[in-house]
Parts: C-alpha cells; structure tokens; sequence
C-alpha cells in the first residue's frame, strides 16, 4: 500500500515538473515572439529614416570592412533622427539588414554611408501598403469611384493580391472585376498600379450617380 502511495507521489510529481517545463517553453517561446517583434518595430523605424533621406555614415577601419564597423560619423550623419537608438543596437542592426539585403555600404570619399538596395525600397513600399488606408471626407461629394481591372491569363496571384488590397482600403465588391468607393481614391490605386505593375490593365472612373444605389449609400454610410 505504501509502495502504490510512493509511485502515486512520483508519478504526479513527474507530470508536475512536466507540466511546469511546458509552460516555461510558451513563456519562453511568447518572450522571444515580442522581441522579435519589438526588434523588427525598430528595424523598421531604421528603414524608414533611411527612406525619407536621413544619411547615416560610419568610419571603416579598412575599405569595404562592412563587418567592422567601429565607429558612427555623426559629422556626415543626420545626428538628431539616430540619436534614439542604441549606438550598438543600431550596429547590429545595421548589419541584420544588410545580411537580408535592405541595406548596402556606399563609400564616398572617407565617408561610409547605409543606403536602401531594391530589396529594402520594397520593403519601404509595402510598409506603406500596409499604413495605407482612404481617408473619409467630413461631407460626401456624391460622386462614386469605379475600379475596373484585367489582369491577363498567368496573373493570377497579382490579381488576387489585387482584389485583396481593394478589400482591406474598404471597396465594395460589385462585380467580379469591378469594386466600388464613396471617397476620392486616385492616389491610393495610383499607388497599386504601380506596385503591382499592372498600370495598363487597371481603370479608375468617377460617376457623378448610378441607378439604385442604395446598397451602396448603406454599405458606406452616406446618403
């Protein structure tokens, strides 16, 4: 009786440790899920200064030595925009992004500036993509906004991206390659066209009235 009351004791003793293990394993895994995220907040910001024209310029102990960043140059750099950050955060950072290649090293003179690749100025463009959204004007001008697109056979994950962006900006799916806005939107789907590279295949038109909208007064709340 005393040895089953012993291997009761045990075994739950075991499933406690057990039990504990895996909570400190989510904790763990949701701790390094929020630097992570924390971390790429940052990186952003960096990408961002660097897009809007903020130079940041290194010393480099010997030409093209990238890894071996000593120093920042804040007589060649914009002092005020990377003074928030971590000197040795923004290092290692700096070196994250030109690992994934958002940034590169151009050498000018002395001077080592960081600068956007292509890569990181797509990045820049789908940060805005996701910021983006159609503003709602205090008095609706009555007009509605007609977007008609084509995207030719093999594009299909264009146009779904497409269709899906038109979706999250609030547009009302009329037909199947037809949505429908309340509010002035040229600059919005400007910016998709070229995004996506479907300039030629995308229509926007402005309609002073369209017979039985009612649907859409409600589906937007204007009248």
């Amino acid at each position: 009786m005393i040895f089953e009351v012993k291997n009761k004791m045990e075994n739950s003793d075991a499933n406690a440790d057990k039990q504990i293990k895996e909570l400190l394993t989510i904790l763990k895994g949701e701790k390094e899920v929020i630097n992570d995220a924390q971390r790429w907040v940052k990186q952003k910001k960096i990408l961002t200064l660097l897009a809007a024209g903020s130079v940041l310029a290194f010393s480099l102990m010997a030409p093209g030595a990238s890894r071996l960043i000593k120093l920042f140059d804040f007589k060649n750099s914009n002092e005020d925009d990377w003074r928030a950050f971590n000197r040795k955060y923004l290092r290692n950072a700096i070196r994250k992004l030109e690992e994934q290649k958002l940034v590169k090293f151009v050498t000018e003179g002395q001077v080592t500036k960081v600068v956007l690749t292509n890569n990181g100025k797509k990045r820049i463009l789908a940060f805005k993509l996701e910021e983006m959204e159609i503003p709602k004007p205090k008095k609706w001008d009555g007009k509605w906004r007609l977007v008609f697109y084509d995207v030719p056979k093999g594009g299909d994950t264009t146009r779904d991206r497409f269709r899906s962006y038109l979706k999250s900006f609030g547009f009302y799916p009329w037909q199947k390659s037809v949505y429908l806005h309340a509010y002035p939107c040229g600059k919005e789907i400007n910016f998709l066209r070229h995004y996506l590279g479907i300039g030629a295949e995308v229509r926007l038109v402005v309609a002073d009235s369209i017979e039985n909208d009612e649907v859409f007064r409600k589906y937007f709340g204007v009248s």
